[in-house]
């Protein structure tokens, strides 16, 4: 007999980021995204060195909204706007790159595990 998958019991990989809200530290447990994330993730990643250097307004309101939304994937129960992460936490576009990569590096990590 086959055993029981309990998902309510599986431990979930999870990325911890710490940001700065005044002097506050807040500490999210960020989980892996939805595929409709991974679809949006992929499409900024192509145009984030473009946005970067252009300073192109759109692209640059789509990177910290498709941000947001990867940090709100979480175990922590905590829910992140582009505007929190602007004002509230002060992350600048350079924070948003290194986001993106070490989050694009957790993404692999969990995908080597699979294998």
């Amino acid at each position: 007999m086959a055993k029981t998958l309990d998902f309510t019991t599986l431990k979930k990989p999870t990325f911890p980021i710490v940001m700065q809200d005044g002097e506050e530290k807040i500490r999210i447990l960020v989980s892996s995204p939805t595929q409709g994330l991974v679809e949006q993730m992929d499409a900024i990643e192509r145009d984030f060195d473009s946005v970067y250097k252009s300073g192109d307004v759109e692209g640059i309101k789509a990177a910290y909204g498709l941000a947001a939304s990867l940090m709100s994937c979480n175990l922590s129960g905590v829910v992140v706007t582009a505007e929190d992460l602007r004002d509230k936490y002060k992350l600048n576009l350079h924070d948003l790159s290194l986001f993106y990569y070490a989050y694009n590096d957790f993404l692999v990590e969990i995908e080597s595990a699979k294998n």
